[in-house]
């Protein structure tokens, strides 16, 4: 999910979908360089059934993102296309800041918690 974040974020901060933000794309695309490399190693050394499972959710990411780049390109235009991927973006920035959260239904949950 932070790759997917990260992607979309600098997407967004590119001049042809919202100008002076030079600071979110530059910062974001270190941040999606950092991720896909730690993908890739994960890829490289990881187990193998981890693997396939890190591949599949990779190649989820990538298609989602190709899908918010192809209609922010093709059939949106000025501040309906900022719009759209500042919602976009935000959307997965919740996303991933939420998604630690899922380890919680893994956990016991003790009986006397009031």
């Amino acid at each position: 999910m932070t790759l997917l974040n990260c992607i979309v974020f600098t997407w967004y901060g590119l001049p042809f979908v919202s100008r002076n933000n030079i600071l979110i794309w530059t910062i974001n695309a270190t941040g999606g360089v950092i991720e896909f490399t730690y993908i890739v190693i994960f890829i490289i050394f990881g187990p193998k059934k981890e693997r396939m499972k890190v591949m599949g959710l990779f190649a989820l990411i990538m298609t989602v993102f190709s899908a918010i780049a192809s209609i922010s390109l093709l059939a949106l235009h000025g501040n309906t296309r900022k719009f759209f991927c500042g919602v976009a973006a935000a959307l997965f920035s919740t996303v991933m800041f939420a998604s630690p959260l899922s380890v919680m239904k893994r956990l016991p949950v003790p009986l006397n918690v009031i």
